[in-house]
Order: C-alpha cells, then sequence, then structure tokens
C-alpha cells in the first residue's frame, strides 16, 4: 500500500549557505564549518564543477514526476506555558512552513531514548555499523560526527521509524546533505522520498532534533517489492562473465540494463530501482541506481554521480550517471544516455539522425573531459579525475582512431563484416580527427570503397559532440 506523500517544498531556515557557485575548496570549507567533512581526508580528486542551483536538486532528477519532499518543523516554547501547556500545541502555516510551538518534557526526552533503542541505536551498534560503511564514496568524505549521524539516518530510514532522535543537533544544510550521502550510497533504498526534520527547542534554543523518512511503502510492500528485486538481480547476475577484468562486468551490466529497461519519462518509481527491476521503465536516477546496484553486487565499485546535461537543444536539465572503478582506474558510465531509448523518449534528442544504436557505447568506460562535453557535475562532492583511456568501449574494440590514417578505416570495415554488424563505429580521438575522416568518408565519399560493392547509397549517424561517426552496413 503507497502511503499519501507529502508534496511540501524544501524549507531551510535563514543560516541555508547555497551551494551553487563554491568552488571545491570553498565547498571543502562548508562541510568543515557543518562538522561534516574532514580536514585530513586525503582526497585526490578533481574539482567539481558547478551546475546545480539549490540543495533540493541533488536527490531529484529533471525527468522525476515526484518531487521528494522535505519538512522541516520547530518545536519551541517561544510564549511562556501555563499550567498544562506541556500537552498543548499551537500550528502555524504560512507559505508551506509548519511550525509547531511544544515544551520540551522530561517524559518525552525518555520517549526518545527509547526509541532510539528500539531500533538498535546503541553505542556499540553505531560504532559497528561505522565499520561496516568503510569504503562507500560519500561515507567516507565525512568527519567521525558526520559518519555518526550518517549511520543514525541510515538505521531509521531501513527501520522505517519515525521521530528518532539524533545524537547530536545539527542545522537544516547539515541533515540535508547527510541524508544526500546516504541515499547516493544505497540505491537499495527505494521507499524513501524525502524527509521529516523536527527541531524541540526550549527558550528558543534547541535541544533536541528528531528524523524520519517520508515513507512511501508500508514494510509489508518494501520485503514484497525486494523479493521480486532479488528475482530480476540473481536472474541478470547469473550469466555476468566470470573474469578478473571489471570492464567485462561493467560491459555486461551497461548491456544488460539497457536490453532490458524503456526510458519512459513519467514512469512509477523512477527515482528507484523499482522501476528498473520491476517495471523496466524508468528515467536516469532509476538507471543509475540500477547500475550501482548491480555493480557493487558484482564487487566493483560504482558511485552515483548527479548534476546537469546539455542536450542537443542546447538545454539544460538535472540529470544521474555514474562513476565506476574499472581494474583500478575510474571512468564514468551514463546507461541512460547509452540507451536508444532515452533519445526518443526524453523528447530531446542527441542525435539528428532518426537511425540510432540500441546501444551507444559513447558513454562506457569515458574520461572526465568526455563526459563534460554535456554533463555537468553537481557540487555536492568531488569526483576523481578520470583520465584513463584504457577500458574505454572504443579502445578496447579496436574502435578508436587517434589519426586520420585511412586505411585504418578498411580493416575496421572488414572486421565488422566479417562478424555480421549491422553498422561500423568510429570513434574519433579529437576535433581534427573527426573533422578529417567525416570530410574524406562522407563528404568526398570515400566510404564507398569499403562499403559492398552492391550498395550505392549509405546511411550514417554523427555524434558531434563525442567524435562519433555511425556507418549503417
Amino acid at each position: 500500500m503507497i502511503k499519501g506523500k507529502r508534496k511540501i517544498a524544501l524549507i531551510m531556515t535563514l543560516t541555508l549557505i547555497a551551494l551553487s557557485g563554491c568552488s571545491s575548496k570553498g565547498l571543502d570549507n562548508y562541510l568543515e564549518t557543518l562538522g561534516l567533512k574532514d580536514s585530513e581526508y586525503n582526497d585526490t580528486s578533481t574539482e567539481a564543477s558547478v551546475g546545480v542551483s539549490g540543495v533540493d536538486s541533488y536527490v531529484t532528477s529533471s525527468d522525476s514526476t515526484e518531487e521528494a519532499s522535505y519538512h522541516v518543523v520547530e518545536k519551541d516554547d517561544v510564549v511562556a506555558p501555563t499550567e498544562g501547556a506541556s500537552e498543548h500545541v499551537e500550528k502555524y502555516t504560512e507559505s508551506g512552513i509548519e511550525t509547531l510551538y511544544k515544551k520540551l518534557t522530561g517524559a518525552e526526552e525518555k520517549e526518545m531514548k527509547e526509541a532510539r533503542l528500539a531500533i538498535g541505536l546503541t553505542d556499540e551498534n553505531i560504532a559497528k555499523m561505522k565499520k561496516e560503511q568503510d569504503g562507500k564514496y560519500y561515507y567516507d568524505r565525512l568527519t567521525e560526527a558526520g559518519k555518526t549521524i550518517y549511520v543514525e539516518v541510515l538505521t531509521i530510514l531501513n527501520n522505517e521509524a519515525e521521530n528518532i532522535a539524533l545524537s547530536s543537533v545539527i542545522n537544516d544544510d547539515a541533515i540535508e546533505l547527510v541524508f544526500s550521502y546516504v541515499m547516493n550510497d544505497h540505491p537499495e533504498i527505494f521507499w524513501v522520498n524525502g524527509y521529516k526534520f523536527t527541531k524541540h527547542s526550549i527558550a528558543n534554543e534547541v535541544k533536541k532534533v528528531t528524523f524520519q523518512g517520508d515513507y512511501i511503502y508500508e514494510k509489508a510492500e518494501v520485503e514484497s517489492r525486494k523479493s521480486k528485486i532479488n528475482e530480476y538481480v540473481n536472474e541478470c547476475l547469473a550469466n555476468a562473465p566470470s573474469s578478473d577484468d571489471d570492464y567485462y562486468a561493467i560491459k555486461y551490466v551497461y548491456d544488460y540494463i539497457i536490453e532490458h529497461t524503456e526510458y519512459v519519462s513519467g514512469a512509477p518509481d523512477n527515482q528507484n530501482i523499482c522501476s528498473v527491476f520491476i517495471t523496466g521503465k524508468s528515467v536516469c536516477n532509476g538507471y543509475a541506481k540500477a547500475t550501482q546496484y548491480l555493480l557493487e553486487k558484482l564487487g566493483i565499485e560504482c558511485i552515483f554521480a548527479e548534476g546537469t546535461v546539455r542536450t542537443m537543444n542546447n538545454e539544460r536539465g538535472k540529470h544521474a550517471w555514474n562513476l565506476v572503478k574499472s581494474n583500478d582506474k575510474y571512468y564514468y558510465v551514463d546507461t541512460t544516455w547509452g540507451d536508444s531509448s532515452y533519445q526518443v523518449g526524453s523528447g530531446s534528442s542527441l542525435v539528428n539522425d532518426s537511425k540510432m544504436l540500441e546501444i551507444n557505447y559513447d558513454y562506457l568506460c569515458v574520461t572526465t573531459k568526455d563526459i563534460m562535453q554535456t554533463h555537468t557535475l553537481s557540487d555536492i562532492i568531488r569526483m576523481p579525475e578520470c583520465n584513463s583511456l584504457e577500458d574505454n568501449y572504443y579502445v578496447r574494440e579496436d574502435e578508436y582512431f587517434k589519426t586520420d590514417d585511412i586505411s585504418l578505416v578498411k580493416d575496421l570495415f572488414d572486421r565488422r563484416y566479417k562478424d555480421g554488424s549491422d553498422n561500423v563505429t568510429i570513434k574519433c580521438a579529437d576535433r581534427q580527427v573527426f573533422d578529417s575522416l567525416k570530410k574524406q568518408l562522407i563528404d568526398d565519399s570515400k566510404v564507398f570503397d569499403y562499403m559492398d560493392s552492391e550498395k550505392n547509397t549509405v546511411s550514417y549517424t554523427v555524434f558531434e559532440d563525442s567524435g562519433t561517426i555511425i556507418f549503417w552496413l
């Protein structure tokens, strides 16, 4: 059964510090100010590009039909309580802001402690959970205090608990950041659509902060969906390649998701893995979380990345993709953009030609330089610099052209005719190579030297941004 979803705008206090526009150094300082960034962490990463305004954009993709809800409630005994005032609650609503004024009693504090114990939030369990989270990309970038809040939030969400007191009194910015980090590290959490954050104050001083998720499914429904997800995952992984070479597993998951998923804007559960694993219809968040989930099952590090993208129409929208570690080196992967149904379903085609590959490998194991032609990272966290081409799809498949040597094109055509492919794809290392090969093969019609002798026409597709030319056989 689906619970009612709150459609409440993100409410931030006057202490909000807009992340948009921060350099990576500014972001580090901001996190350290919140007590969340580990200043001693040796982060060998590149500066995050800034392309998204507002903290709310970090957990909702542009093609979402549902906005995650963030509800901040403040409880305060602003007026001196009279006799019996501890049972009296005054509610004020203005511009979507709900404020409750209530005195925090000793009995309530006792209930908060008991509620924490009921879901296992003891010092011993928290320490154990923190060790279990080691290696999670977002988690590792927090201070010890931030990591404690992280595992508390994770425990609350996993138990679908409500109004659980956090061990520290933190501000709205910090809880928003930690919540985002938890969700980005844990693609398996599909039953949460946001959170409610309550401040309990006495004389304008916040004494306690309670937290709960915005749960969209009852526990019984969650368990039912987990069973369906496991069926998909087991079937997928049963045929995964058994190789020490990470590239083959990454390509397998990339192919499998694309072959079994249709890009449908407005699909149910499109912000979580249910859309891919149960209904087979999703958008970028679903694709990225499903990719992360499956690769982690195969023991491959896969990180959820988010920001904005530029389409052929020069429009920008929020988007999600992944960072993977293949054979000890980082690469970007965008499973959504690898799916030809995205180019149709998004209503914003990436190419000028109606003929498209079922699977587009322009976004399988690419460098930072390549992905940033169209993608811009949000500034929620810094990502490593990806500068290796060793496991790039076109390099691995011998379709990568560093020069405009036309004789190499003949070899590629011969191989593709031999293996029965329906296309020849040429990936150019830079614009100069792309322009030269495009001129020779298309403008000067040299492509016909390598085509079947019976053909006097040729169809081709050009990706200007990625420097890719596809000839259809």
